[in-house]
């Protein structure tokens, strides 16, 4: 009987020190399901690791991990990605960036509210609130007005890469190949 409480103390331990390598080493990569079972097992630097090296196979969820935490980790990643062709990469990097205080994803904030994922809504205006002290709720017309009477504003195309449902005016989105109106990631 003796033994029996010996191996399963040894036991025990082995993976106390196994999810502690694996949480300081990352030794497997991240997976969002793998946060949702234990959160927090997947250390910061593997989700930033894992945006750094693709941002289409975790980008999505990882944002959104990290944003979450509180965690400054991925900055470098998310301003990089804001500028990304793929509508989910930047629309989860301008909210990331955003939540961390930088001013750099005001204009893509902006810009998601025309984007197809309009339940994060209400999170998009409340970082632009937070960022600019200005209030115009929901309304894209008036924000970007606003924002390009910045004296800083950069030049932004406010209608390319907003996913498969953009909420854009039909007069004012690119035909595709058979005449049907598309955003210009999706019409090439």
């Amino acid at each position: 009987m003796k033994w029996l409480i010996h191996t399963v103390l040894a036991l025990i331990m082995i993976a106390v020190i196994g999810v502690i390598v694996f949480r300081q080493k990352s030794v497997l990569p991240p997976s969002v399901m793998g946060e949702y079972t234990a959160p927090s097992l997947i250390s910061d630097e593997a989700w930033r690791q894992s945006i750094a090296e693709d941002p289409t196979a975790h980008g999505y969820g990882a944002y959104e991990i990290l944003q979450k935490r509180n965690s400054d980790v991925a900055i470098e990643e998310g301003l990089r990605d804001l500028t990304s062709e793929d509508a989910y990469v930047w629309v989860n990097a301008a909210a990331y960036v955003g939540s961390r205080g930088h001013s750099e994803a005001i204009p893509f904030l902006i810009k998601a509210l025309r984007h197809t994922a309009w339940r994060s809504d209400d999170e998009r205006v409340d970082l632009l609130q937070q960022l600019t002290k200005q209030s115009f709720g929901s309304d894209f017309e008036q924000w970007r007005k606003w924002y390009e009477s910045q004296s800083d504003a950069i030049e932004l195309d406010w209608e390319s890469s907003l996913g498969h449902s953009p909420r854009v005016s039909k007069s004012h989105r690119e035909p595709d190949a058979a005449g049907q109106p598309a955003t210009r990631s999706e019409s090439k």
